[in-house]
């Protein structure tokens, strides 16, 4: 069985070399199947240019095999956390009921840096969907001495343009919440779309076991780089919006 090892595969087939129940957290930001916004490019659902899907019941026909290899993978209790648009999620939120991966929670990533766009909205915003398979309690890991964590609001600096190794990659404070929230030390964390391996980081340099796989060469050389020296990562604070104040996320 794989193990603290990134490697060059499509998510399903990743997916479908892990042993039944042995997952403790899936948590990854799948393709999001709109437009970019660049060139010829002007969004909108189904124009990626790197995606042959171009409708809502396209999206949920590809996802849902992602889903059920997810829900089989997982462990009971175990957590699915996704990431992504209005359209993405939508399909996530079809695929998990038909596999049977039950809602917990959504939250809400309020980027405190973000860049206007022609003709659009800025991108200050990201959803999270966190599902789990029954079965079982899920992993809570509330910070500090609390019992509870009282908002569902995040909000964090997008990683700047000049250090991204991949167009979505995300901060690692925020993976880094998300892993220690959900999962134990030694528990086994995968991303099946892993890109610049953020997730795998925060898995890595939180004593946590990992997976991940991504179709793209590059982004997997470099993911495989960063799970090397977890150490070397820059964070930056992360905060809750708690009573109109942020709060920061005690590490």
């Amino acid at each position: 069985m794989l193990n603290n090892q990134v490697v060059n595969v499509s998510a399903l087939d990743l997916l479908k070399g892990l042993s039944p129940s042995t997952v403790a957290a899936v948590i990854t930001d799948p393709p999001f199947f709109v437009g970019i916004g660049r060139g010829e490019h002007e969004g909108g659902f189904g124009s990626d240019p790197w995606s042959e899907i171009s409708t809502l019941e396209e999206t949920v026909k590809w996802t849902v095999p992602h889903a059920a290899e997810v829900k089989r993978v997982l462990r009971p209790g175990g957590g699915c956390v996704v990431m992504g648009g209005s359209q993405s999620l939508a399909a996530w939120e079809l695929a998990a009921a038909r596999v049977g991966l039950s809602w917990m929670a959504e939250l809400m990533v309020l980027w405190n840096t973000g860049k206007p766009r022609a003709r659009s909205f800025g991108s200050l915003s990201t959803s999270i969907r966190w599902y789990i398979k029954p079965g079982a309690r899920h992993a809570f890991n509330a910070t500090g001495e609390a019992r509870s964590i009282y908002s569902n609001v995040l909000v964090c600096k997008k990683v700047p343009l000049d250090r991204r190794e991949h167009p979505a990659q995300k901060p690692v404070e925020l993976t880094n919440f998300l892993v220690t929230l959900l999962t134990n030390e030694d528990d086994l964390v995968v991303d099946p779309f892993c890109g610049a391996g953020t997730t795998l980081v925060s898995a890595a340099g939180t004593g946590r076991r990992w997976v991940g796989g991504d179709t793209d060469e590059n982004a997997v050389a470099v993911a495989a780089r960063r799970t090397r020296h977890p150490e070397f990562e820059e964070t930056n604070p992360i905060y809750l919006w708690i009573n109109n104040r942020l709060v920061p996320v005690e590490a």
